[in-house]
């Protein structure tokens, strides 16, 4: 009975230190990653974002992405955004001559 205690005490502490250690996933740093200026129908795409300033492997300054799932709101000519952006795999529309495709999310306006 103390032997199966013992047993359930550790496997207990086991699962436990491993979901706290385990999410690699997580931006170490609360700071978005991205910022650019939006353009709106220039290189043959209804719209994309010349990036000002990166932190995200594989994508640079000057580097033009067509980011997925843009809101409405931020599809405006010179807007300043910052954002989270992870390179995706997605095609950008047909004609459309950019740099790259990326997943954005957390956008924010700036001025």
């Amino acid at each position: 009975m103390k032997l199966l205690f013992s047993f359930t005490l550790l496997l207990s502490i086991v699962f436990a230190a491993g979901s706290c250690c385990s999410h690699k996933d997580l931006p170490v740093s609360l700071a978005y990653n991205c910022q650019g200026i939006v353009h709106l129908s220039e290189n043959g795409c209804p719209f994309y974002i010349e990036i000002t300033s990166s932190q995200v492997e594989g994508i640079t300054v000057g580097n033009k992405i067509y980011p997925i799932d843009l809101a409405d709101k931020f599809k405006k000519k010179g807007l300043n955004l910052q954002f989270f952006a992870t390179i995706s795999k997605a095609k950008s529309p047909e004609g459309c001559s950019i740099d790259g495709v990326a997943a954005i999310g957390s956008v924010t306006a700036i001025p």
